[in-house]
Parts: structure tokens; C-alpha cells; sequence
């Protein structure tokens, strides 16, 4: 699946708890721009970013849209 403008994205690292979800704001070359809740801009790269859908303790998954 590719990532695109406002997908949304958790942090599976269970010491950020379940609540740190970021969006996309911009698309790298090799990477994303995510914005947190209080609005603070970072980057991640691609290869951080998983869009299977597994469970998993490291990186980021892309959150499914429920609309």
C-alpha cells in the first residue's frame, strides 16, 4: 500500500502508548513529514513505516481508515 497526504500513522513502540498518532503532511524521497497532536513536525523514513497490517513493537503502521 502507498502512503499518501493526511494517511494516518501509530508509533508501535509500547512505551508511547496507544495514543501517539501522527499525520502525513508531506512525502519524501525516502521518506515522510508527520505532524503529532501538538503539532510538532518530524521526519521518518520509509522503511520505518509498515503497511501490512502485522502487529509489530518497532516502527510505525499505517492506521486503517474506518470511513
Amino acid at each position: 500500500m502507498e502512503l499518501k497526504i493526511g494517511d494516518k500513522i501509530k508509533d508501535n513502540d509500547p512505551r508511547m502508548g496507544k495514543n501517539r498518532v501522527l499525520e502525513i503532511i508531506e512525502i519524501l524521497p525516502n521518506g515522510v513529514c508527520a505532524v503529532d497532536g501538538i503539532g510538532k513536525v518530524r521526519r521518518y523514513l520509509l522503511k520505518a513505516i509498515h503497511t501490512d497490517g502485522k502487529e509489530r513493537r518497532t516502527g510505525f503502521s499505517l492506521v486503517p481508515n474506518m470511513y
